[in-house]
């Protein structure tokens, strides 16, 4: 639990951010293990690297509604549960989703360190909607 393990795991967000950019689902996809689970804001579930990838290209591809969209994430809090495994909250803005031009979200992610390199098991995401009492 060191400042590296710290920093890798924010990357992974970073990195994720950089491959929705650019619209690359491999590139979404590279942190997770192969059973990875995947909620997004709208209740999508998937239970493995594969459908999450599947869902992705179809989410940015030429007709889905985050062809044009970036994202960026503002806010990391992260957690040690165990020296191998960490859970990070995060709030995330998406830019330019065809439903709607903002999006706020809050995510948490578990990881695992697995053969040194720090990988997701599982993702969860919520939308943040304006006018909700919290």
């Amino acid at each position: 639990m060191t400042k590296a393990d710290e920093d890798a795991i924010r990357d992974i967000e970073l990195r994720f951010n950089e491959a929705w950019g650019r619209h690359d689902a491999d590139g979404m996809v590279e942190s997770l293990t192969h059973d990875a689970q995947f909620v997004t804001v709208n209740g999508a579930w998937t239970t493995n690297r594969a459908d999450y990838l599947d869902l992705m290209q179809r989410l940015h591809g030429a007709d889905g509604p985050f062809r044009l969209s970036t994202r960026e994430t503002p806010e990391m809090h992260l957690r040690f549960l165990a020296p191998d495994i960490a859970m990070m909250h995060s709030r995330f803005h998406i830019h330019g989703d065809i439903d709607e031009s903002v999006r706020v979200g809050i995510g948490t992610r578990v990881v695992h360190k697995i053969g040194g390199r720090w990988r997701t098991v599982a993702v969860q995401n919520t939308d943040v909607r304006a006018g909700r009492r919290h």
